[in-house]
């Protein structure tokens, strides 16, 4: 079963289309990551899943209720969703205890008191129930806006950009926090976030908008190595782009010279594609009589890249840093390419 579906959903604000026809699905237990530049339209997704976003057409379930078509539009609060945002939205009159305790004024004192107790346990600060908000840090104040959306029970958790104000190490531990917590309590969740790293670490599946379309859905490992588009290939990350043309079912031929398949390729002998090639996909060799050129070192630590003109094309490798023990290359080295054993992807040329 589906916690949520979302069926040719459209939004247009002041005569601008910012969701076209989008379809999604979440399973149970689900978490999926919006990820994309600004203005692709993910946060109006999230807010129309939450009920903020009314100028709609399209259909929306949440757990097989329809909560948005034509003629329903489900009140926000009557959707049982949790949200949770980039500014936490903590009341800072009121203690923790408190602001857990804001979604539960129809349940008595004493089981009020139970169920906070409970969901500060979860998020590790239950010792900090009498403290205002201007006394926690900023992973103290999430973990409380965490705790009050588990406190409303929802059948749905949405975050919107959640970690952003957080310091990286903070932001890293606390996004494998609420992963554990969600996925402890069977809860599917859609996040929202414009960096790549946090959807790797947060989530099961990313789909990756653009111009209010999902134009990949996958995981981050499916995203990274088999991209359906160049579009997707560089937001993932580095991307090198190689002409070649096919030379037979197994092989092509490139300016890197002939470059085995591990599968058969699907078009005709003599297309001409461009070849996905990641830097960590390609290796350098020191030859004083080759072709490539040296442009930039940048050491990174565990790796480092290196910035290759090579027959008026750019390249850049990615080096493996083994104990300090990188190749020594230097500005101005005359170095060869050679592209390493690897599922190809391939694009018409466009």
């Amino acid at each position: 079963m589906s916690t949520l579906i979302v069926n040719k959903l459209s939004c247009f604000y002041q005569n601008n289309q910012v969701l076209n026809s989008l379809d999604l699905e979440l399973a149970n237990n689900e978490i999926v990551c919006l990820l994309g530049e600004s203005g692709c339209g993910k946060t109006t997704l999230l807010r129309a899943i939450a009920g903020l976003q009314i100028e709609l057409s399209g259909e929306i379930n949440i757990n097989a209720k329809t909560v948005n078509n034509t003629g329903i539009n489900i009140p926000p609060e009557e959707r049982k969703v949790g949200l949770i945002f980039q500014d936490y939205a903590l009341f800072p009159h009121l203690n923790v205890f408190d602001n857990v305790a804001f979604s539960l004024q129809k349940l008595s004192r004493s089981e009020q008191r139970k169920l906070v107790s409970e969901v500060l346990t979860l998020v590790r600060l239950k010792d900090y129930a009498d403290r205002f908000p201007h006394q926690l840090s900023g992973g103290q104040q999430q973990r409380i806006a965490i705790a009050r959306a588990l406190a409303y029970q929802p059948e749905l958790m949405l975050l919107d950009e959640p970690f952003s104000n957080l310091d990286p190490h903070v932001r890293f531990q606390l996004i494998d926090e609420i992963r554990q917590l969600l996925k402890a309590h069977s809860m599917s969740a859609l996040f929202v976030t414009h960096s790549k790293e946090e959807g790797f670490a947060f989530a099961d599946r990313i789909a990756l908008m653009r111009s209010g379309k999902i134009v990949q859905i996958d995981t981050a490992q499916m995203l990274y190595s088999h991209p359906n588009s160049r579009y997707v290939a560089d937001f993932m990350g580095l991307s090198n782009y190689l002409r070649v043309t096919v030379r037979d079912k197994y092989s092509y031929q490139s300016d890197l010279g002939l470059l085995n398949c591990n599968a058969i390729i699907e078009h005709s002998v003599n297309t001409a594609l461009t070849l996905l090639l990641r830097p960590e996909q390609l290796a350098v060799e020191v030859d004083p009589s080759a072709k490539g050129t040296i442009k930039k070192v940048d050491f990174l630590g565990a790796y480092q890249h290196v910035s290759i003109d090579y027959l008026s094309k750019h390249y850049i490798v990615k080096q493996s840093n083994h104990y300090g023990n990188c190749m020594q290359l230097k500005v101005g080295d005359k170095v060869s390419l050679s592209v390493l054993s690897h599922d190809f992807v391939a694009f018409q040329e466009e």
